[in-house]
């Protein structure tokens, strides 16, 4: 029986069957409306029929424990359990099938299977499909499929538990050359108070001396008068506000009380809005002038763009550094990727400590710019340049500083924190070893010639 040129079906009793059983059901059904979703559910039936005679038997078809088989059923049965439809062929509910499937327990706590095996298939796609933060866990799916008797362990509902997600743009970073950076004329005293204002915001604390400035620079000043309200709760926030001069008072309403309750008040050298940096979320206050103000004013695009497109520069930047560590270039470079990632710039000026020798060691250091020089007991032992490394024999050793790093001339360091050094610099462990080995007889060597 050929359908068109490219597809053809071969005529058999069973294919006849099928639908002359499909056929009888919807007329008797009285012809409903959602014809699509009847023929699913019919096929389903079948198909459950199906698999619970395999069942009796011990075993499955090869042709059915192929392993993209549980997908086919997923979405149709998925809009039976949503929607709380009750299968017209089945007697069982899909709340029903919830019950089964959550309560049906040994007494070791291990849910017992007494699923249909079209609950258990479905099922299975969801385990498939998982928590996408469990990277950790694997497990065979073919066994699963093969294996109709073993417990089930995830409910079928879509969904369920799962976190509540947040909106904001999809930005993409570019590749290419630097961004046009914003710049809004400041004076050096607005600067100034804009970094002490930011200082201690959760935003603004991991932010390299690039970012910083950028953010300070592409702030746009905004006059307010008296009784203005800048924000208001409930509203989409769009702009992160520092003040500059006047005073503000923030107001709160709780549990729909008609009178908003005043919990804080903002002065010169003040912020809030925050959260409008990350997310599309309603205003958790109203904010209003108390006197005429200035505000600096910073919108979340062009926020996440200073952030996205210096993240991707100075990931650009490492991975191009990192090659030239002699160090590193063992590493693959999906690695030096992630070491990349997790790197952060930090500055001396001439004459500054970068370790001490005794204290306790949390970073291990590579310099990105600029000299150090290494001190043993107050005597120079070493200078250190462009892609040298320190600060290792602390973390390896989990022992003091074996000695002073001092800065000369402007210094710039790319740091890894402790856990970050033994998670990602594994496959250099063994040399950060041998040569530390070297450094022990190296010191020795010049503290004996000197």
């Amino acid at each position: 029986m050929t359908i068109d040129s490219n597809f053809s079906f071969t005529e058999n009793n069973e294919y006849n069957d099928l639908l002359a059983d499909l056929h009888g059901q919807y007329c008797r059904a009285g012809s409903p409306q959602d014809v699509l979703q009847f023929c699913a559910n019919f096929f389903n039936h079948k198909l459950e029929e199906q698999r619970a005679a395999f069942r009796q038997q011990g075993t499955l078809p090869l042709e059915i424990q192929k392993r993209q088989q549980p997908y086919i059923l997923t979405n149709t049965v998925d809009s039976m359990v949503l929607s709380g439809e009750q299968h017209p062929l089945s007697a069982t509910t899909p709340s029903d099938t919830t019950t089964l499937i959550s309560n049906n327990k040994d007494n070791n706590g291990k849910l017992i299977d007494q699923t249909s095996p079209v609950q258990r298939i479905v099922t299975y796609s969801y385990s498939d499909d998982g928590d996408e933060d469990n990277d950790d866990e694997e497990y065979d799916e073919d066994e699963q499929m093969d294996t109709l008797g073993s417990p089930i362990s995830f409910e079928p509902q879509y969904n369920r538990d799962r976190r509540v997600s947040v909106s904001a743009e999809s930005m993409t970073p570019s590749s290419g050359s630097d961004y046009p950076k914003k710049v809004i004329p400041k004076s050096p005293e607005q600067c100034e108070r804009i970094k002490v204002s930011v200082a201690s915001n959760f935003l603004f604390r991991n932010l390299d001396e690039e970012q910083y400035q950028d953010v300070v620079h592409a702030m746009a000043e905004k006059q307010v008068t008296q009784e203005e309200k800048v924000i208001e709760q409930g509203g989409i926030g769009d702009y992160f506000y520092v003040v500059e001069s006047g005073t503000f008072d923030c107001f709160i309403t709780k549990n729909n009380q008609e009178e908003a309750v005043k919990v804080t008040s903002y002065e010169a050298g003040g912020s809030f809005g925050e959260l409008a940096l990350m997310y599309n979320a309603p205003r958790a206050a109203t904010i209003i002038a108390t006197s005429d103000a200035v505000l600096w004013a910073l919108d979340r695009i062009t926020f996440r763009t200073i952030l996205m497109e210096n993240t991707s520069r100075k990931r650009r930047l490492y991975e191009s550094f990192l090659r030239d560590v002699p160090l590193l270039k063992s590493l693959e470079p999906y690695e030096r990727h992630k070491v990349a990632d997790a790197l952060e710039s930090v500055y001396f000026n001439d004459g500054e400590e970068v370790v001490i020798q005794g204290d306790i060691g949390d970073r291990f250091y590579m310099i990105e710019s600029g000299d150090a020089v290494v001190y043993k007991d107050g005597s120079k032992v070493n200078r250190l340049g462009r892609a040298a490394y320190f600060g290792e024999l602390a973390l390896l050793n989990d022992s003091p500083r074996a000695a002073t790093v001092v800065a000369q001339g402007r210094l710039k360091c790319a740091t890894l924190g402790k856990k970050a050094f033994t998670r990602l610099l594994g496959p250099v462990l063994d040399i950060l070893k041998r040569n530390s080995e070297n450094y022990h007889a190296i010191i020795s060597s010049q503290q004996q010639t000197s």
